[in-house]
């Protein structure tokens, strides 16, 4: 199975340096003028199925490619809910890192309040990879989400350790990875 993963383009919260993790949040302009070059990958590579959470920022991104076809398999799914950072949504971005490091917390296994830690968010997608696996093993499937599950996605898909998230590249805003799943 070949899988691809793109991160949503810049939402408004991108912009202003906020974690804006489960906020229903549109693209920002340049998101906007983003997409034309992520139609124009995504016109290379052709996938067959389409998964993407339920929050706005992720439909925008694909939406104009997804209107050059004719009956697109879309599957919006809530396992591909960005990190919930609880209390600490709407902050400016690192502050749960840096509130972390501060504390010498375990940033992989602590929950902030009222969220999830990325060790929950490493669960829920590796429900979703396993289905998408056992359905659409001969499909070329593209995920767009953002950037914790997506670089969860790809601990999983590459065999590594959930203790690794923080050694990984993350994934920039309109970035497109691919992956080879046998």
């Amino acid at each position: 199975m070949k899988i691809y993963l793109l991160r949503h383009a810049e939402s408004i919260s991108n912009k202003a340096n906020l974690a804006d993790s489960q906020t229903d949040v549109a693209l920002s302009v340049e998101g906007q003028d983003d997409i034309n070059r992520i139609n124009l990958e995504l016109q290379k590579i052709q996938p067959d199925i389409f998964f993407v959470s339920p929050l706005k920022r992720t439909r925008q991104t694909i939406q104009p490619f997804l209107e050059t076809l004719k009956n697109p398999i879309v599957i919006e799914s809530d396992l591909l809910l960005e990190r919930d950072l609880g209390d600490f949504t709407g902050t400016s971005m690192n502050t749960f890192q840096k509130y972390c490091n501060d504390n010498n917390l375990d940033k992989v296994n602590i929950r902030p309040s009222n969220g999830e830690s990325l060790l929950d968010v490493y669960n829920k997608v590796s429900k979703f990879l396993e289905d998408v696996k056992n359905k659409y093993s001969d499909k070329k499937v593209l995920v767009c989400g953002s950037k914790n599950n997506l670089m969860c996605l790809q601990i999983i898909i590459e065999s590594k350790k959930i203790s690794d998230y923080y050694s990984f590249q993350s994934f920039k805003t309109g970035e497109l990875r691919s992956f080879e799943i046998l």
